[in-house]
């Protein structure tokens, strides 16, 4: 089986456009409330497009810049590829400002489907200091939202050694701060050095990857009215 699937931060709004355009399969995420599988049949086969939703905290500060016309509402909850080689899709998690209950969802899903590849789609880290937006007056001071991110990281690399991780708007802020500052980017280019991680973590722009005829879903992270996890995961 080639490798038929972009994996990609965000390529527009609309997951049919994606596989219509390129005729391939592509997986996105950045549209937090965008959460769902499209399918588009070329001359050739039939082709899919999945955006995955979110899994920041939408209670937290690094939510609330967004809260009306732009998010909506976000929507928690990752993708899936099942088949003969399971994958799993990570959404924007925002570290450290991802839904305190992620890591847990994110476990059981590993327990249930045993997944032998692990996908991100990228805003893995929030930088909400250091963006170009004005900061909540709540959020962590700069030096403990690097260590609370760092610690984070470190805890899901534990869970996913392995993982391909596309690059994110909010994942470059270090490098555009760089850039604005006129210092050359590449003094802040290595993510895993950044945080401690280690190169079983790899990062780019995009990824090729191999689907394995699998079949996409979609899987949310449902909350109950005191905003945790449900504890369902379904075909578990």
């Amino acid at each position: 089986m080639s490798k038929d699937t972009l994996l990609i931060h965000s390529i527009s709004a609309s997951t049919i456009n994606n596989a219509t355009k390129f005729s391939h399969n592509s997986i996105q995420g950045h549209h937090h409330s965008s959460f769902g599988v499209e399918r588009y049949a070329d001359h050739n086969q039939l082709r899919w497009s999945m955006t995955v939703g979110c899994l920041l905290d939408p209670n937290s500060p690094a939510a609330r810049y967004g809260a009306t016309a732009v998010l909506k509402r976000p929507i928690l909850g990752c993708g899936l590829i099942l088949g003969k080689k399971n994958t799993l899709v990570i959404s924007d998690l925002h570290l450290p400002y991802q839904h305190r209950d992620a890591f847990k969802f994110l476990a059981a899903l590993d327990t249930t489907f045993n997944f032998e590849q692990i996908l991100n789609v990228g805003d893995l880290y929030d930088h909400h200091r250091g963006s170009y937006h004005e900061s909540e007056v709540d959020s962590l001071s700069e030096e403990d939202e690097y260590l609370s991110a760092q610690k984070a990281a470190k805890e899901l690399q534990q869970m996913f050694p392995k993982m391909l991780i596309a690059n994110g708007n909010h994942d470059s802020i270090p490098q555009r701060k760089l850039k604005t500052v006129g210092l050359p980017q590449s003094m802040l280019s290595d993510y895993n050095k950044l945080y401690g991680t280690n190169q079983g973590w790899e990062w780019s722009n995009c990824h090729w990857v191999d689907s394995f005829g699998g079949f996409p879903v979609t899987h949310p992270m449902v909350l109950k009215k005191n905003g945790r996890w449900d504890g369902v995961v379904l075909g578990g």
